[in-house]
């Protein structure tokens, strides 16, 4: 009976933590966001702050390195430099960009199509597909809300830097310290338990931080070089192009071609050389950024085949739009992760016991 009492209340204590837990999460939800965003931030520099301070340079006999700190100074202090180039040109980008939306009606007429046709679609019904009035509709009153609220856009973007200063400052914290976290959040269980996430740590950190990298890094510089490319070659519109490529590109496969797409509008109206070249090099870009840049920095480590990255892009998307769509990769990596450590692991144990028996 005693035993049965002892059993109970032990479960009554789980279940009134789990409530609790569940409540503080839904009235904290901030905070939580907060928490969350910083970890993820944690975890995607660390690799970074590693290989920083694991360089050291040789003076005389001595070798002189950098402790994390000063990694975790030098990494930010690189980043806030690239965050006042971007902030400086935004209102002005965020209103081309709106002018961009607004003139799309325009811009589409100027298109001449092929008498023939093109994919067995004919002049008529390629210029009804290019004027289908809804989607005309939504994007000029995309743009006239870009354009009448620019600096309202403006503010929100000092709003989401402040937020995001804020979780590099936890982010920072939390990867100088991380030795003794994680030693004071594993204390209470087992030890099993705490070699299992010690392990596992490693892999979801270079996977996080290699797309972040990745993406976000090699997706801002495509938006620069097709920046310059397309103000190289006079092509209207190439401040609001290139930040429309920026972020297009953090979707992968559909992103592209729709920026592709936007370039293509803009490069028709100047002389069509000009705008063949641009469009030509801007796809190129792509092409590298596809296919040289990402393989090299972000396949190894997210651990996804074409086919479940893919998938997992559609499930976010489904989910939670384009957020989703953006933060699924990186999740179902570290999800493949996990995966592989616990049920691949132990179906391998299984079979070996099977057929040692």
């Amino acid at each position: 009976m005693l035993n049965g009492k002892n059993f109970f209340s032990r479960y009554l204590k789980r279940i009134v933590i789990i409530a609790v837990a569940i409540y503080l999460a839904f009235r904290l939800q901030q905070t939580l966001q907060l928490l969350l965003t910083s970890m993820f931030l944690a975890g995607a520099i660390t690799p970074i702050v590693e290989q920083i301070s694991s360089f050291r340079i040789r003076v005389n006999r001595w070798k002189i390195g950098l402790n994390r700190v000063w990694a975790v100074v030098i990494l930010y202090l690189f980043l806030l430099i690239a965050i006042i180039l971007a902030i400086a040109p935004a209102p002005q980008i965020i209103l081309e960009l709106g002018q961009f939306f607004i003139k799309l009606p325009n811009l589409l007429e100027q298109i001449q199509l092929p008498k023939g046709g093109i994919f067995n679609f004919s002049q008529d019904e390629l210029r009804r597909i290019l004027q289908t009035q809804p989607l005309i509709d939504q994007a000029q009153n995309f743009g006239k809300d870009i354009v009448g609220q620019t600096f309202v856009f403006t503010l929100q973007i000092f709003n989401a830097i402040g937020v995001g200063i804020l979780s590099m400052l936890i982010a920072a914290y939390m990867v100088i310290n991380s030795d003794n976290l994680v030693s004071r959040c594993l204390r209470p269980f087992s030890k099993e338990i705490r070699q299992q996430v010690e392990i596992l740590i490693p892999p979801i950190t270079r996977c996080l931080g290699a797309y972040v990298v990745g993406r976000v890094g090699t997706s801002s510089l495509l938006g620069f070089c097709t920046y310059l490319t397309l103000s190289i070659f006079g092509i209207p519109y190439a401040g609001a192009l290139g930040l429309l490529v920026a972020i297009a590109n953090l979707i992968p496969y559909i992103g592209g071609l729709v920026a592709l797409v936007a370039i293509f509008i803009a490069a028709w109206g100047v002389e069509f050389n000009r705008g063949a070249i641009a469009l030509f090099l801007c796809f190129a870009l792509q092409q590298i950024e596809a296919f040289i840049l990402q393989p090299w920095l972000v396949a190894p480590y997210l651990n996804l085949d074409p086919f479940e990255l893919l998938l997992s892009i559609i499930v976010g998307a489904e989910l939670f739009g384009v957020v989703g769509a953006i933060v699924a990769p990186p999740i179902a990596g570290t999800s493949r992760i996990l995966f592989n450590h616990f049920f691949a692991s132990s179906s391998n144990e299984d079979l070996e016991t099977d057929t040692k028996e």
